[in-house]
């Protein structure tokens, strides 16, 4: 029986300022940081919002993840829901945070898209008051 998503990926160029950026800028846990094996230069590295079962792992391609090169500073496949998505839209760009678009109200919610410290693009959504 699966019990929950265990980890999801978001493929950066610099480890260091990708984890500056999540834990310092966005508040994440630092989950791990450790090699992938020992003597390897690329790390497990894996942050979640406080309190969250699921890890996002900010992961350098290395040789055998080349493919996912591509996608680095692009828009990631990733919704982070928040709470008050104005204020931490208006909390975040005065910590120097750029945003693709401004919040914007659609039917299944109320989105803006951040920009991390690699250039991807993150969902930020708030769900619609009922």
């Amino acid at each position: 029986m699966i019990t929950h998503v265990g980890t999801v990926s978001v493929f950066v160029e610099n480890q260091d300022r990708a984890k500056a950026f999540y834990t310092s800028v966005l508040g994440f846990e630092l989950h791990g940081d450790e090699p992938i094996f020992p003597g390897a230069q690329n790390r497990w590295l894996t942050v979640a919002p406080q309190g969250a079962k699921t890890e996002i792992i900010l992961y350098l391609p290395d040789e055998n993840w080349q493919h996912y090169q591509q996608v680095v500073g692009k828009l990631q496949a990733l919704t982070l829901e928040v709470n008050g998505l104005v204020d931490y839209v208006n909390e975040l760009k005065g910590k120097g945070v750029q945003f693709a678009n401004e919040p914007e109200v659609q039917p299944w919610g109320t989105f803006a898209t951040l920009i991390d410290s690699e250039g991807n693009r993150i969902l930020l959504v708030e769900q619609p008051k009922l």
